[in-house]
């Protein structure tokens, strides 16, 4: 499977996430559609930023006290934010596979808004099996379909900077 993460070092953004969130909202839908609140959702998340070949990307982790020292893992570079957009961050990643005669699309999309003290998590994985030969089943054939594949995932934590 090849990953394709986007990665925008010429931009900036002044949405300093850094630091840790109590999570007052959890809520998540799988195929998208009708979102209900996550069985059991992270206490807390903490937000730190990395620097990979020269471009900021923020990760975060999940953590079950307020002061962020029993936290886990959080998804490294995938599942992280690099693009910069009004008051936040954005990632995005794309995939492919193929396999015998199949072809699996994929196509992840997040966003982290910070307004004020709140912060807004919005995410969505959209996938497809398109009837594509080996030679057409490529990350960037998944860019261009993007968001008109079907939405299988999707996810929206709110939480407050403690």
């Amino acid at each position: 499977m090849k990953w394709l993460v986007l990665l925008l070092a010429a931009c900036s953004s002044n949405a300093d996430l850094g630091g840790t969130y109590m999570v007052t909202s959890d809520v998540s839908s799988s195929p998208c559609g009708t979102d209900a609140p996550v069985q059991m959702p992270p206490a807390y998340l903490k937000f730190s930023q990395s620097d990979f070949f020269g471009s900021k990307i923020w990760t975060f982790e999940t953590c079950t006290d307020a002061a962020a020292t029993m936290c886990s893992s959080g998804a490294g570079l995938f599942g992280g934010f690099s693009e910069p957009i009004d008051n936040g961050w954005k990632g995005v990643e794309t995939s492919d596979s193929f396999s015998g005669t199949s072809c699996y699309l994929g196509y992840s999309e997040r966003t982290a808004v910070l307004t004020g003290k709140m912060l807004v998590i919005d995410s969505s994985d959209y996938s497809d099996t398109p009837a594509l030969d080996q030679m057409h089943c490529t990350t960037d054939e998944a860019d261009k379909r993007g968001k008109t594949m079907p939405c299988m995932m999707h996810e929206k934590i709110e939480a407050t900077r403690i």
